[in-house]
């Protein structure tokens, strides 16, 4: 069955639990390789540095996406262009699953990033359909989906690895992907294009975008900074949970990440109170929470409890900082609202692809006490963009 849509009339509650679930399981693609990066280089027979590219180049593929193909939803059909990606990023798990070495791995890893940026269709389209009264809590329901999909990645990847093989994984995220399509399908209308640009302008609209509009750079920003703190930890922390004392099996570095599912309840709750007291407020909470984190990260790193709650910290920081962000650039302009999510999100995976580089950099010369200062550095540059907040009309500053 498929579903109208028309600009603040609403969406079908079937139509938003499909895209919800689409969006976590597309989201995960990018995630799975985290818990794994360890059985990789032992089975490549590789260093713990080339076995962290394979996560770097999975972000460096979405940046790619959002950079390319989301703007390409002002201009062709949308509806086309996801069941396109779906297909393409059904292939890269199979070739991931399937690699004979570590560059096979890094090549797919690639299009398997660039290929799994639905969820930037799907979040634009909740904000521009839905009612006026529920666009953030829709958007929330979004997001919440996307970091339950972050975070379940991890659990599941770590779980299927223990029992069968880190393989595995890419064979049954290659099934979610082909189910996704068949829903995608069914369910969903075609969404016409609203621009009547050819594709070097829509291009070329992405850096006026950013020049018009200093909020989307200042916001873009610090939430990028912010990501690539996020990222510091989760991309580093399978390579500390194997070393002593903890010397962790895939399932159990998977399992950490359920700690991190708490962060899905902050955007719930957080969800209603961004209008009332703005991103900027959020931003400055959000760093503060990850800068905890990552004391607690380095005091407590022999400890299963203090990286626990490290990963709870980091986790909630976090999706205050992304969900209030991203929730305000997309109410910036409704004529381009994909290509102003797309320069928001380039921004933001750029973040988060130079953390795991950077962090993966320090831990191979200097351990865990390297990567702390990457994602303490990272969290402070993140924190010190706050200073900069430009002048806003009065009736914007509810939500920026």
């Amino acid at each position: 069955m498929k579903y109208e849509l028309r600009e603040n009339h609403g969406i079908p509650a079937p139509l938003l639990a499909l895209m919800a679930v689409a969006t976590g399981l597309s989201v995960a693609n990018c995630y799975y390789n985290q818990p794994l990066l360890g059985s990789m280089a032992k089975d490549f027979g590789v260093s713990d540095f080339s076995a962290s590219m394979v996560a770097t180049l999975t972000q460096i593929g979405y940046v790619v996406g959002l950079v390319f193909v989301i703007p390409l939803g002002d201009l062709v059909s949308r509806k086309q262009l996801i069941l396109t990606n779906y297909i393409i990023s059904s292939c890269a798990l199979l070739a991931i699953a399937l690699a004979p070495n570590i560059y096979w791995v890094w090549g797919a890893s690639l299009l398997a990033g660039a290929s799994s940026v639905m969820p930037q269709f799907f979040i634009p389209l909740v904000s521009f359909h839905s009612a006026p009264a529920h666009k953030v809590r829709n958007v929330g329901i979004i997001q919440s989906c996307l970091l339950i999909g972050i975070l379940g990645s991890r659990v599941l990847s770590g779980f299927l690895a223990d029992m069968c093989g880190w393989r595995s994984v890419y064979f049954v995220a290659c099934v979610f992907m082909l189910g996704c399509f068949l829903m995608i399908y069914k369910m969903l209308p075609v969404l016409p294009a609203r621009s009547r640009e050819n594709y070097a302008g829509l291009m070329k609209s992405l850096l006026r975008l950013l020049a018009k509009y200093p909020y989307l750079r200042i916001a873009s920003l610090r939430a990028a900074l912010a990501y690539g703190s996020f990222f510091a930890l989760w991309s580093c922390l399978a390579f500390r949970m194997k070393q002593e004392p903890f010397f962790a099996s895939d399932d159990i570095i998977g399992a950490l990440g359920l700690c991190g599912l708490a962060g899905a309840s902050t955007v719930v709750f957080i969800s209603g109170y961004i209008q009332k007291y703005g991103a900027r407020f959020f931003s400055i909470v959000g760093g503060c929470v990850v800068l905890a984190a990552w004391f607690l990260a380095f005091w407590g790193n022999a400890s299963y409890v203090w990286m626990i709650v490290a990963i709870l910290l980091i986790d909630a920081g976090m999706q205050c900082i992304h969900l209030s962000n991203q929730t305000s650039v997309v109410a910036l302009d409704a004529s381009a609202i994909n290509r102003v999510n797309t320069v928001y999100m380039t921004i933001y995976f750029l973040g988060g692809s130079a953390g795991t580089f950077v962090s993966g950099l320090f831990w191979q010369h200097y351990g865990w006490a390297g990567v702390v200062g990457v994602g303490v550095a990272f969290t402070v540059a993140s924190l010190f963009v706050n200073c900069f907040q430009p002048r806003l009309h009065k009736d914007e500053c509810s939500i920026f």
